[in-house]
């Protein structure tokens, strides 16, 4: 009986420690979301030559820092290539810390055209760079809690 009960508070305590991160307030999910639209509405249009894009925004409370995920899609009208891009920024300083933009001109398969960029820049750390939409997913998730 007493190794289950070691067993159940260590289970119990280890699950407290990852509960630290602390969740944004309403208030400031608002101001991040009215912000997020500022800046999408400022530097993108939500269809601009056969490309539709769209937002999502996440406030991060430790750092105090309101980030906005832009994504884009559909057929280049121009090249008539399918295109796919990511960008992750800070919605009110506007310091970018993720791209990803795939562009298929040569009319192969998807999965045997790799990405024109795809890197995370974390802070504090290194730019990181990727080589799919998969990894670019789990970096911005890693570093910023955002992902697609």
């Amino acid at each position: 009986m007493k190794p289950f009960l070691i067993f159940t508070v260590v289970l119990v305590a280890s699950l407290a420690v990852g509960q630290t991160k602390p969740h944004a307030k309403l208030s400031q999910q608002k101001v991040c979301a009215e912000g997020a639209q500022k800046a999408f509405s400022k530097s993108f249009k939500v269809e601009q030559g056969g490309i539709s894009y769209e937002f999502t925004s996440h406030y991060d409370a430790q750092m105090n820092v309101c980030y906005i995920l832009v994504h884009g899609s559909g057929v280049n009208i121009g090249t008539q290539s399918p295109y796919v891009s990511y960008v992750l920024f800070d919605a009110i300083e506007g310091r970018t810390y993720g791209q990803y933009t795939w562009i298929n001109t040569q009319k192969k398969k998807y999965w045997e055209v790799e990405p024109l960029d795809c890197s995370v820049s974390p802070r504090d750390s290194d730019k990181v760079t990727c080589k799919s939409a998969y990894e670019f997913d789990r970096l911005i998730d890693k570093y910023f809690g955002i992902g697609k």
